[in-house]
């Protein structure tokens, strides 16, 4: 297997010609999974400021984009529900009352758990595929693993290192924001399982980073270095 980082020095030196892509292809996108208490938004945020100054001064002029919030609210707009119910119902919150008022409405009026998921990945795999994204959760993964010119990377960290990072940010206490951390992380998991089918993290996630053993530069620095080598820009 070639050597990474050497293969970028070579091509950051001009010794070894940029990788050629079509215009054609479906991407280049790259999506952040994370465990709660990692930053993800703010990693793609700078990120996709960093790759569009990057292709700028390249000539090639793209201007990359993150999403996280337009996820639920077109795919809100599609289902004709506000972005809160869908966030409520893809991050299984009171399930059993959403359960119950699903069994009472007939599809037309309450889509199910398998059209609003479904509705969700269709966006997410349309915007993949028009390029030049970072995809932040909702299983991105999964969804966008067919597309050749991706990288999918997961931000993780020891729980008592993200419960500390919760209860200065969201004002509560450690055993709280420790409950929190896990609560979500469950949420997010049983989302994901829809796409994944159980399968292991190894076989959507390119990377898996720690984000108390790195800073956000670091991190950034190497998914530059991959966005390079890749020829994403």
């Amino acid at each position: 297997m070639d050597n990474l980082f050497l293969k970028y020095m070579t091509n950051r030196e001009g010794k070894q010609e940029k990788p050629r892509t079509s215009s054609k292809q479906p991407g280049p996108v790259i999506t952040i999974s994370r465990e709660y208490g990692c930053h993800g938004k703010r990693i793609a945020e700078k990120l996709a400021e960093i790759l569009t100054a990057k292709s700028e001064a390249s000539g090639e002029n793209k201007t990359w984009r993150w999403i996280s919030k337009e996820i639920l609210d077109e795919s809100a707009k599609e289902l004709n529900l506000s972005s809160a119910l869908v966030k409520e119902l893809s991050d299984y919150k009171h399930r059993s009352f959403f359960k119950d008022l699903a069994l009472f409405f007939s599809e037309d009026f309450y889509p199910g758990d398998a059209t609003i998921k479904n509705t969700i990945a269709k966006y997410i795999h349309d915007e993949a595929e028009q390029g030049y994204v970072i995809v932040v959760g909702r299983a991105g993964e999964a969804i966008t693993k067919n597309i050749d010119r991706s990288f999918h990377v997961k931000l993780e960290a020891p729980l008592e290192w993200r419960a500390e990072v919760v209860s200065v940010e969201e004002n509560m206490t450690v055993p709280e924001a420790r409950k929190e951390c896990q609560v979500q992380d469950k949420r997010r998991a049983m989302f994901r399982d829809y796409f994944e089918r159980g399968k292991k993290d190894i076989d959507f996630f390119d990377a898996i980073l720690n984000c108390k053993a790195l800073s956000d530069d670091e991190i950034l620095e190497l998914l530059v270095i991959i966005s390079e080598t890749r020829g994403f820009i």
